[in-house]
């Protein structure tokens, strides 16, 4: 083989690898989120359990709301899911906790909640992924704080860490 073509084709391989390689391993923690001080996506979504009902993030205008979008596939959600019980429960009337299910089927949904101690909030489906594909949910869990006036103000990747979360939702009350 001619060095002089492998030399060439090493030459215009390299920086395209260069490139994407560069770009791969990175924590989407620290890519800014495009939504931070916007006014969050609206949706309105089934209850799972509900009977029919819905839930409008327009209908808790006026509350903080904490967004957590979750799937019964996650572990990450697995250990998250009693800090968010626990802080549902510590900020109640005054935050609202909303989950939204993302990728997943109604019956393992009722399982998973009912093995993991339950609900303390509202369960919503996310039917079609619009609510993840508006906020742009890339991997789970993915949590939002939304202030009083429906801004969003932080995005959380990972499990909730209360020692970062609290000071936060303090901020926002």
């Amino acid at each position: 083989m001619n060095w002089r073509v492998l030399l060439g084709g090493l030459l215009l391989v390299f920086p395209l690898v260069w490139v994407l390689a560069s770009g791969f391993g990175k924590d989407p923690s620290y890519i800014p989120c495009p939504l931070i001080d916007k006014p969050a996506p609206r949706f309105e979504l089934p209850v799972l359990d509900g009977d029919g009902a819905t839930v409008k993030l327009t209908d808790y205008l006026g509350k903080p709301v904490v967004v957590n979008f979750w799937a019964t596939w996650c572990d990450t959600c697995r250990i998250e899911h009693p800090t968010l019980l626990s802080l549902a429960r510590t900020y109640e009337g005054r935050v609202q906790f909303l989950g939204i299910a993302y990728l997943d089927t109604e019956p393992k949904l009722r399982a998973w909640l009912r093995a993991a101690g339950g609900q303390a909030f509202p369960a919503l489906i996310d039917v079609g992924s619009t609510a993840a594909v508006a906020y742009g949910v890339g991997r789970l869990p993915e949590t939002y704080l939304v202030d009083k006036t429906g801004v969003i103000r932080k995005k959380y990747f990972g499990a909730i860490n209360p020692g970062e979360f609290i000071p936060d939702l303090e901020e926002v009350l």
